[in-house]
C-alpha cells in the first residue's frame, strides 16, 4: 500500500490548489469552470497555458515579491488571475486587484493593445456579507460608466454556494463543494466515482499527497494558516495579525532553508525546471543555479 504523508486534505492550501489547479489532469475541469465564470470558449482554454505561483513585478526595489495563484495565458492580450483566499488577511482583496491591474499596466509600457485581465477570487469568507453566491466587480462611475473595459473582478463565495437560491452555474457550484476544508482521497472518491472530469483531478491531489517534497511545501503552508487563525482567535486586530502573519512566514523560511536546499537539489536531479524550484522553495535563482553546477 502506498503511504499517504497528507491524510486529511485541505484542498483550499495554497500549495495543493497551485498544483491541482495547475497540473494537466486538471484541465478539463479547469476549462469547463472558467468558461462559466467568464463566458471564454472551453476549447481557448484548453490550449491556454496555466502557470501557478507566476511572480508579479515590483513596483519597487522595496516591495516584497508576490505571485500569484494561478495565471491563464490564453493569447498575447488576455490573462485570467486565479486565487484562492483561505481566510480574510488586512487588504486582501485589495492585493489582489492590485496584481491583476499591474498587468495592464505592464503591457501599456511596451505594447500599443492593452492586455485584457480578469480576476477570480474564491473567497472563504464573506466580506460583504450578501446571500450571493457570486459578485462582478468593474471600475465605473456612480452613472455607470465603465472606465476600464478590459479588466473586471468575479469573487466566488464558497459558503454561499451551498444550497443557494440565487442563480449560480452548475461547474461552479460543483467546484465549490468540491474546494471542502479537509476531507480524505477516501472520501473524495466516493463522492465522485463515475466523474471521470473530477477523478482525474483527484487521482493528482492523491500523488501530491504521496510526495515528501510536496508534503513538506504543504505542511509549512498549513502551520501558516493555523497561526494566522491562531492570532485571530486571541483578539488581536488586524494590524497585528498581518504583523504575525509576516513573522512567522519569515521565521519558517529561515528555519526551513536547509530542507529547502535539500529538496531543491533533488528536484534538479529530477530535471525540474529552475523556475518551479524557485517557487516551491523560495530558494533564489543565483542559490539554484549553484547548486546546479555542483551537480
Amino acid at each position: 500500500m502506498v503511504e499517504t504523508l497528507i491524510e486529511t486534505i485541505n484542498l483550499q492550501n495554497d500549495a495543493m490548489f497551485k498544483a491541482f489547479m495547475t497540473n494537466p489532469n486538471s484541465r478539463e475541469m479547469v476549462s469547463n469552470l472558467i468558461s462559466e465564470l467568464t463566458g471564454i470558449a472551453k476549447e481557448d482554454l484548453r490550449k491556454a497555458t496555466y502557470i501557478g505561483g507566476e511572480e508579479i513585478a515590483k513596483r519597487n526595489m522595496k516591495e516584497k515579491k508576490q505571485s500569484t495563484d494561478m495565471t491563464i495565458k490564453i493569447a498575447e492580450h488576455m490573462q485570467i488571475i486565479v486565487e484562492m483566499n483561505q481566510s480574510y488577511q488586512q487588504h486582501i482583496l485589495e492585493k489582489n486587484a492590485m496584481y491583476a491591474m499591474s498587468r495592464i499596466v505592464e503591457t501599456t509600457r511596451s505594447k500599443r493593445k492593452y492586455t485584457s485581465v480578469i480576476l477570480i477570487n474564491f473567497d472563504n469568507f464573506n466580506r460583504y456579507s450578501t446571500k450571493k453566491p457570486m459578485l462582478i466587480f468593474r471600475i465605473q462611475d456612480e452613472e455607470g460608466h465603465i472606465e476600464i473595459e478590459n479588466y473586471k473582478s468575479i469573487h466566488i463565495l464558497l459558503a454561499n454556494c451551498e444550497k443557494n437560491p440565487y442563480n449560480i452555474g452548475k461547474e461552479t457550484e460543483k467546484f465549490a463543494n468540491f474546494l471542502k476544508r479537509e476531507t480524505t482521497i477516501e472520501k473524495l472518491e466516493q463522492d465522485y466515482r463515475g466523474d471521470e472530469e473530477y477523478m482525474s483531478v483527484i487521482r493528482t491531489v492523491a500523488e501530491l499527497s504521496q510526495d515528501p517534497e510536496f508534503a513538506g511545501y504543504y505542511d509549512l503552508e498549513e502551520k501558516h494558516r493555523q497561526q494566522i487563525e491562531d492570532a485571530k482567535e486571541t483578539g488581536y486586530d488586524e494590524g497585528i495579525q498581518e504583523g504575525i502573519q509576516k513573522g512567522i512566514h519569515e521565521g519558517i523560511q529561515k528555519g526551513e532553508h536547509n530542507k529547502a536546499i535539500s529538496t531543491a537539489k533533488k528536484m534538479l536531479a529530477k530535471n525540474i525546471t529552475i523556475e518551479d524550484i524557485q517557487e516551491i522553495t523560495d530558494l533564489s535563482l543565483d542559490e539554484i543555479k549553484a547548486l546546479q553546477k555542483g551537480i
